[in-house]
């Protein structure tokens, strides 16, 4: 009696788990309003068809009861379209290092920016805030965004301060967009990133600002955000934004998440 008493918290345990953790995926989306909504419309279709069998409306019952088997059959149809943002999120970040999964397959580290480079991006975010400019450059890591380079156009050049900076700098005809970079290299310009679903963005944060956390929420990218408006330096990663960042603590920043040697070496 024990035991099935044991097995039956630990039933309702990892149920609880997984429902926290659905909560916790479709929260400040969409997703989870359109779960609420499909909710109230089963309900209210439900309470309709039991009121109209206790009435004796044989032909509304009818309907109703066919239409839910048919909402029953769909229902996994509809949420994968429904759905397909925050499923394509979910299915992007596995194989990744940060997975479970992931730690078996990556054994070994790798660098994605030298310091030559982090020092570079940051003269040049310091050059276009000090200008007044808006700004997003976004940092590759595991993650390839080969599908968002379409969109833009092809740099392939080393990383320059320089080169950045007029990017950035009206009239420039690249200057709207992101620069993309990776392994030292900026692969290109004027890319357009899709934008956050978050829900609860503050209102003060633009099109630039929307756009870096929403290829953060896709990919682990890492997004450096200039604000046209007010010069604020923001670093956005895993769908959060950190804003008012100064220059020392933007750099800090970099060489943590964009400096990974191979293990066994300490890193510099």
């Amino acid at each position: 009696m024990e035991i099935a008493s044991l097995v039956i918290v630990l039933d309702v345990l990892v149920v609880s788990v997984i429902i926290y953790y659905l909560l916790l995926w479709f929260k400040s989306t969409r997703a989870l309003q359109l779960i609420i909504g499909l909710v109230v419309i089963a309900l209210v279709l439900y309470l309709v068809k039991v009121l109209s069998q206790a009435f004796g409306f044989a032909l509304l019952s009818w309907l109703l009861t066919n239409l839910l088997s048919l909402v029953a059959i769909s229902l996994p149809v509809v949420l994968a379209v429904l759905f397909q943002p925050e499923l394509r999120r979910f299915l992007g970040r596995i194989g990744t290092r940060k997975t479970l999964f992931g730690t078996a397959f990556h054994l070994m580290e790798y660098a994605y920016l030298k310091d030559e480079s982090i020092e570079k991006i940051g003269r040049s975010i310091e050059i276009i805030s000090r200008k007044g400019v808006g700004g997003l450059i976004v940092i590759e890591r595991e993650t390839s965004l080969s599908p968002f380079l379409e969109s833009g156009v092809h740099i392939g050049s080393e990383i320059s301060t320089e080169l950045m900076v007029t990017i950035f700098t009206p009239p420039s005809l690249l200057h709207d967009g992101a620069i993309v970079i990776k392994n030292d290299q900026i692969l290109s310009a004027r890319v357009i990133l899709p934008l956050t679903e978050n829900l609860y963005i503050s209102k003060n944060f633009g099109t630039r600002h929307r756009a870096g956390i929403g290829i953060t929420e896709e990919t682990d990218a890492i997004s450096i955000i200039v604000s046209e408006q007010d010069s604020r330096i923001s670093l956005a990663v895993s769908g959060r934004i950190t804003s008012n960042l100064t220059l020392s603590e933007l750099n800090e920043m970099l060489t943590i998440m964009c400096k990974s040697r191979k293990k066994g070496k300490k890193k510099s």
